[in-house]
């Protein structure tokens, strides 16, 4: 029906309706290649984009986990370390001021304290997990039986934030003469206490 209506027409009219055609034909073909690669282009970058948007969905459902971490390693943080509400100095003077109150109330004589601050940035050669810490070290000499030594150990470890013991020297108490026969069996110690600060 339509070809006989095409060979209807005049020749010139035959060949605008082809021509047309033609044109036509081109556009629609033009525009189908151009919406298939719009539409490969598209499905590239959603397989391009698909591992990062799991990985986002996989973070939004971890966030609430996450916050949680957050909060029990800030609590570990304070039972391990002392804050940075002071200066290093003064908190390092503080230890300096419980580890004799430990000694003397378990029973040892304190000869001699002296305590120092190292910074997080004075030592190059120290370990990556402490560069946001400083350390106070106390070092102690001390007089004393053996069960308060043991005590005063306990008491160390019990401690709030934490403290290490990280050297440690005894040998039997030289006795003079004025000396009672209790301190006999006593033992002279010294003893070398870090603590952690967070660095400020």
């Amino acid at each position: 029906m339509i070809r006989t209506w095409f060979d209807g027409l005049p020749r010139e009219a035959r060949w605008v309706f082809a021509t047309a055609a033609a044109l036509l034909s081109v556009l629609l073909a033009t525009t189908v290649v151009q919406l298939t690669a719009l539409t490969v282009e598209n499905l590239r970058s959603t397989a391009r984009l698909e591992p990062r948007i799991a990985r986002m969905l996989g973070y939004e459902a971890s966030a609430a986990e996450l916050e949680l971490a957050a909060k029990q390693f800030l609590v570990s943080v304070d039972s391990l370390s002392y804050q940075n509400d002071d200066d290093a100095n003064a908190t390092g003077a503080r230890l300096q001021q419980t580890l004799r109150g430990f000694a003397e109330d378990v029973g040892l004589i304190v000869v001699g304290s002296q305590v120092a601050v190292m910074n997080s940035k004075d030592d190059s050669e120290q370990d990556e997990a402490l560069d946001h810490f400083d350390q106070l070290i106390v070092d102690l000499s001390l007089d004393g039986p053996p069960l308060a030594l043991d005590a005063f150990l306990v008491s160390l470890s019990q401690h709030s934030p934490a403290l290490t013991a990280v050297s440690m020297e005894m040998q039997r108490k030289r006795l003079s003469r004025r000396d009672s026969k209790e301190m006999a069996e006593f033992l002279s110690v010294r003893l070398r206490v870090v603590a952690l600060r967070v660095a400020g």
